[in-house]
């Protein structure tokens, strides 16, 4: 790849306002209430819920199958600080899944709504 392009990709990237980010809960009605109180608060834009999805994972040299409920919160990059913190301040998890994506490639009409949303606040 050229010097060009790979200047380019870095400054679209750094340049993207909107993020995904993803953690996990197994209580659907914290998840629920979770998602309401960051869109109370401004800190997204919305807050999707996958339902019950399976998570496997060592635990003590055991095979371990749980189950959780996964997050998926949309928001501004500069919010993000913010939903980190009101992650771990209210997670009941000792170390808990905060997984941060900037969304600069994907289908215009979303990115579109996307900042949409963020320019007039949510």
């Amino acid at each position: 790849m050229g010097e060009s392009v790979i200047s380019f990709l870095s400054e679209e990237r750094m340049a993207s306002q909107e993020i995904l980010v993803f953690t996990t809960l197994a209580d659907r009605d914290l998840a629920e209430e979770y998602i309401a109180e960051m869109l109370q608060q401004g800190i997204i834009v919305s807050g999707t819920i996958f339902p019950e999805v399976a998570l496997l994972y060592q635990w003590e040299g055991k095979l371990t199958i749980d189950s959780e409920n996964k997050l998926l919160l949309k928001a501004k990059a500069e919010n993000y600080p913010a939903i980190e913190e009101f992650i771990m301040k209210k997670h009941p998890y000792l170390a808990p899944e905060i997984i941060r994506m900037d969304v600069s490639f994907g289908s215009d009409k979303f990115k579109s709504f996307i900042k949409e949303k963020i320019a007039k606040g949510g």
